[in-house]
């Protein structure tokens, strides 16, 4: 309104001077002197003062919380079976549903809170999540929208013997909802064996590693339980001596520390499949180790925390 105002006087001091260089009732140099201030109201019209914008721009910076107001990336298509039913949320590159949702699609109860009558309890960093003794790793976390959690759906499926394909041909992902159960429970899952000797190396070996970097210790021990050239247990190749002592712990007696809680959750993500340090074998820290042999001998994967990673 008021920049309507304004071009109105502006239009009405046009027509004055118009009116009055056409009478010759002013002179050149009082014509030059209106022109000057009809510039600077022009000025005023094409824009409000420095502070009115100042003070309209520190009001939406206020009001905007990233945290709070940040919008999905978009929705792509969501196939049920191979059918298009309908979108789905897609984060920062990540596909996510909401429980609700999830539940609704694949046939299962949900009252708000547990789904199926399962609880999923969620870390206190929300890192990873336990559903029926089953440990699933939250990398990205959860995300919160409109006051509700959307979880991965890869999480979700996993959850509950899913599958989830995407399909860049077309950018939509496939919901495969043909058998869904609940995952074995992790009491009869995992290998108590396996757990008690994984946890403790990983301890010994990063305890005071990030989460990434515990579940990469625990994976280079995995990819060597399946590669030839090492033993095929757990506690085999953690004791293997064949070409020397493999982990100082071993060798310092500190295998044998109980481990701590996280180095345990670490082994049992770590025993599902996840997995941060790809197809290493090897991993040193640079700091105190031989990590010139390393990077001359062996291909370098990743670094996570302290330690380097190689294959």
């Amino acid at each position: 309104m008021i920049r309507k105002d304004k071009i109105h006087i502006v239009l009405l001091v046009c027509a004055v001077i118009l009116c009055l260089a056409a009478n010759g009732s002013v002179s050149s140099d009082e014509l030059g002197q209106m022109h000057s201030s009809l510039a600077g109201t022009t000025a005023l019209a094409d824009g409000p003062p420095e502070t009115e914008t100042d003070e309209v721009s520190q009001e939406v910076n206020t009001a905007a919380d990233p945290a709070e107001s940040a919008e999905p990336d978009n929705y792509v298509p969501l196939y049920i079976n191979g059918v298009l039913d309908s979108e789905c949320l897609v984060i920062d590159g990540i596909a996510r549903m909401s429980l609700g949702r999830f539940a609704v699609l694949a046939g299962l109860e949900y009252d708000g809170h547990a789904i199926d009558g399962i609880m999923p309890e969620v870390s206190e960093n929300g890192d990873y999540a336990v559903v029926n003794g089953r440990y699933f790793y939250l990398e990205q976390g959860l995300y919160e929208l409109g006051g509700e959690l959307f979880w991965p759906l890869t999480e979700l499926a996993r959850m509950f013997g899913c599958t989830v394909t995407w399909n860049a041909d077309s950018g939509s992902i496939d919901l495969d909802l043909t058998d869904v159960g609940l995952l074995e429970s992790g009491d009869t899952f995992h290998n108590e064996q396996d757990v008690y000797w994984l946890s403790r190396i990983i301890y010994a070996e990063s305890g005071n590693q990030p989460l990434a970097g515990q579940i990469g210790v625990g994976n280079v021990v995995l990819n060597r339980v399946d590669n030839s050239r090492f033993p095929d247990t757990v506690y085999e190749v953690i004791f293997d001596r064949t070409y020397g002592v493999q982990f100082s712990p071993v060798e310092s007696g500190s295998i044998y520390a109980e481990p701590d809680e996280e180095a345990v959750v670490a082994a049992k993500l770590a025993l599902e499949g996840y997995n941060t340090a790809g197809e290493s074998l090897y991993f040193v820290n640079p700091d105190i180790g031989a990590g010139s042999w390393f990077a001359s001998n062996l291909t370098y994967v990743t670094s996570i925390g302290d330690h380097d990673f190689y294959a």
